[in-house]
């Protein structure tokens, strides 16, 4: 006992000393290597150098090979990933690949440094870059001001959400069931969201827009992309009506609370009691090239999630795979501004919440032809608004702001405003509001 104390007060103390150690070599070499990089930097300003990371969410590599196919150098660092879904390939850089003889503190302050020399923007989301988990992360913003470095804050969840600040009690309980975690640490993460409000060049929040941020630059649904090149359209087309065939269902969840799962799977045994031929497809822990393979060969319809209230990356890949999509389009707190001040009035997302998935499932199930016009019509939507040439022109779009070169983001993608939104035409689909219209039957 005495000695696992002793062994436990010794790493404290090692750990201590270590960040008093990285700190003092920070301070030390911040003002060289500040000047250096703005020197460096001059010469990228026609085509600045990007990086994007470091939370190991899977946006990051694509954004960054979506960018790079624009030609601008771009690049993702990670600090991990998780191996069940992704493999090492589908990232560029990790954290613990460079400098991985020295001490984690000691890695992250020699990374920072020489991403200074390397890149001129950096797009992070609310945890911060590589000085993140370090106890002097504070100084991060201010070191890539005094660097010349432009900074675009961007979220995809955990980092951002501030529980007692969030405006839906639905979505605050689907995460009090899934991630209760965050719940002790409002304070820390409430820092973090402030500090990098003030701080950054462009916030970008997407669907989170109303939750806790007080600030945003672009006023867009999501900051998630996909390359539809890596989502072949489904080949299933299937004609299956709950009568004759059976229909299927896929749902992918990550975090079941959160997505909602319960509500469908027993939304499909009620189908089944009722006598509709229907089948679930369940996909969890599965690898992403298997989720796509689902999505391209087995699946009719995809049930993304129904507490949070707009979409996320999955909705996207099922859109993308020319497949009819659910989600919870219910609250319209969150979700009218964004049909009226930008391109969401477009999206086919069918809407739905757990007290009438039954209805809205039973309506896909029976018109087979709704469902094929819905899923091509998604495509439509993710070519236009969220795909990689849709990324391309957003994330050019923010460069050229921060840069200083072009416009405000606020009214980029107005239904009345936008020439861009002129330039793409309409979404032919038949929602309202993301509601089904009448049925057929």
């Amino acid at each position: 006992m005495i000695l696992r104390l002793s062994l436990k007060v010794i790493r404290r103390l090692w750990k201590l000393l270590m960040q008093c150690f990285a700190l003092f070599l920070l301070v030390l070499a911040a003002i060289p290597f500040c000047l250096a990089a703005r020197r460096i930097g001059r010469q990228h300003r026609s085509r600045p150098r990007l990086v994007w990371g470091d939370a190991p969410i899977i946006s990051n590599p694509y954004w960054a090979r979506i960018m790079r196919d624009a030609g601008y150098p771009s690049i993702s660092l990670t600090d991990s990933y998780c191996s069940a879904i992704n493999s090492r390939a589908d990232y560029d850089l990790l954290l613990d690949e460079e400098f991985r003889f020295l001490p984690e503190v000691l890695r992250r302050v020699a990374r920072f440094l020489m991403a200074l020399l390397r890149y001129d923007i950096f797009f992070i989301s609310f945890n911060g870059f590589v000085l993140a988990k370090c106890s002097f992360w504070r100084l991060e913003a201010h070191l890539l001001k005094l660097a010349g470095k432009k900074v675009v804050v961007m979220p995809f969840g955990l980092d951002a959400y501030v529980y007692q600040r969030i405006r839906s009690s639905e979505l605050m309980h689907g995460l009090m069931m899934s991630i209760p975690g965050p719940a002790r640490m409002q304070k820390k993460i409430g820092r973090r969201v402030d500090y990098w409000c003030q701080l950054a060049d462009a916030v970008i929040p997407g669907i989170m827009w109303l939750d806790g941020f007080g600030r945003w630059d672009a006023f867009v649904p999501s900051v998630i992309h996909v390359n539809e090149d890596d989502w072949p359209i489904s080949t299933r087309l299937s004609l299956a009506d709950g009568v004759s065939k059976p229909v299927r269902i896929a749902h992918a969840p990550n975090h079941r609370g959160f997505k909602g799962s319960e509500f469908v799977i027993e939304a499909v045994r009620q189908l089944q009691a009722e006598g509709v031929q229907v089948e679930l497809l369940l996909i969890e822990g599965k690898p992403n090239s298997e989720v796509k393979r689902i999505l391209y060969e087995e699946a009719d319809i995809l049930v993304e999630q129904l507490i949070c209230p707009g979409h996320g990356l999955n909705a996207l890949e099922g859109m993308a795979s020319g497949l009819p999509v659910v989600c919870n389009l219910e609250n319209d707190d969150y979700l009218r501004p964004l049909r009226r001040w930008s391109y969401f009035g477009q999206c086919p997302l069918v809407s739905a919440e757990p007290e009438n998935l039954i209805e809205v499932l039973r309506q896909l199930i029976s018109e087979p032809k709704l469902r094929h016009h819905l899923g091509r019509a998604g495509r439509d939507y993710i070519e236009k608004y969220q795909g990689k040439s849709a990324a391309q022109f957003f994330y050019m779009k923010v460069i050229d702001y921060v840069c200083g070169n072009g416009g405000h983001l606020i009214h980029l993608f107005h239904p009345l405003t936008s020439a861009r939104m002129k330039e793409l035409g309409p979404i032919d689909h038949p929602l309202k509001n993301s509601k089904l219209p009448k049925s057929e039957k």
